[in-house]
């Protein structure tokens, strides 16, 4: 059997690899893994937990954790392996895909980094080093075309979030198990899957929704907690004075995408999630807040007008960015208020979204991302 290493440095890229695992069982799978991906059945060689960070300041903490990740995994490379698949993460994954490379491992980046947003210089890095470069944007081959060779080739294949959101509960089997009441509305708080992001979004969203529930009091607020981030959840939320519940996968296979598809309205952090729940359907916000350094070295760096992917898709404000100053418990609720409150307002968002997911293409990209590796390999 051939042996695969997988590298994955972010919760969104553990949901797309370990359907990508999936379909190809002729692999031996070892890698940085996830929580799905362990599921899955991946030989954990690192945890995604132990590295994943955004940022540059919130980043120092764990250098040398992912340092000596990187490290271990480029030796491990000399162990036999046949296949390299790095999921995004860049920082971290230009560097492993580059050893591959001279070592002749077949190697593929599978969701590629976002050049488009953080400017092109990477993209020579990207072509040198990568066999295969799976785009699931539709303007991304485009970018990649004057690279494009015998030895470096881009394929489309739509978006896995297509494939992968799967919804299994009714709104009354959702309520019965949570024990919220049919005429209470659903909040959903997502406030990210990494710590530095819980740390910081969550008590800004706690407040926020102190504010929201003594203006409105039939709601119920739900927060789906990643596994990683579950017990830190669980401690926030102690003697908070709201009804409110914390989902985990021993509640639902699918957490977030159950509160997404129940919820009434949303506040979501910035990241994938703010796309699935675009996909999903039910109008959000969306929120975010790092350090002042990052945040400004980001404004450099990126040339992009928007941070939440459906805005960027929609190439407007279709779903309103409360980022920095903005993401404040008092703007948070009052513009979330508008939102509730306002129904014309909510159907528009509601249509805006709905355009959004028919730009993302049909389902099948897993799939055909494995026929894909199926052929270079």
């Amino acid at each position: 059997m051939r042996k695969a290493f997988i590298s994955v440095g972010e919760i969104s890229g553990d949901n797309y690899a370990s359907m990508l695992v999936k379909a190809l069982p002729e692999f031996q799978w070892v890698g940085i893994t996830g929580p799905k991906m362990r599921d899955a059945g991946v030989e954990t060689f690192a945890r995604l937990e132990d590295i994943s960070v955004v940022g540059i300041t919130e980043a120092i903490p764990k250098f040398l954790k992912i340092k000596d990740v990187l490290k271990k995994s480029i030796q491990f490379l000399d162990s036999g392996i046949d296949l390299l698949v790095v999921v995004d993460f860049p920082g971290f994954n230009l560097k492993l895909i580059r050893e591959a490379k001279k070592r002749g491992i077949k190697t593929v980046y599978f969701i590629a980094p976002q050049v488009w947003a953080w400017g092109k210089k990477r993209i020579p890095k990207i072509a040198e080093s990568t066999d295969l470069l799976i785009a699931i944007w539709p303007f991304e081959k485009e970018i990649y075309k004057d690279y494009i060779s015998e030895s470096f080739n881009v394929e489309y294949v739509g978006h896995p979030l297509l494939d992968i959101i799967n919804i299994e509960e009714t709104d009354e089997s959702f309520r019965r198990k949570l024990g919220i009441e049919a005429d209470k509305k659903i909040i959903g708080i997502l406030p990210g899957s990494r710590e530095s992001e819980v740390k910081t979004l969550l008590p800004i969203l706690l407040s926020s929704s102190e504010k929201l529930h003594k203006e409105i009091d039939n709601l119920h607020f739900v927060i789906p907690a990643t596994p990683n981030m579950e017990e830190k959840i669980i401690e926030f939320v102690k003697g908070v004075d709201l009804p409110l519940t914390v989902v985990t996968n021993k509640d639902f296979k699918s957490p977030s995408y159950e509160v997404m598809s129940k919820s009434y309205f949303l506040i979501v952090a910035s990241g994938t999630a703010t796309l699935e729940t675009a996909i999903i359907g039910n109008p959000f916000i969306i929120v975010y807040k790092v350090s002042p350094l990052t945040f400004l070295i980001g404004r450099i760096l990126t040339s992009i007008n928007y941070l939440g992917l459906p805005n960027l898709i929609a190439d407007r404000e279709i779903v309103r960015e409360l980022l920095q100053e903005e993401c404040n418990p008092e703007t948070v609720a009052e513009v979330s208020l508008e939102i509730i409150k306002n129904k014309q307002v909510y159907k528009r968002i509601k249509g805006d979204l709905k355009l959004v997911k028919e730009a993302l293409g049909e389902k099948g990209a897993i799939s055909r991302t494995a026929k894909l590796i199926r052929d270079l390999v």
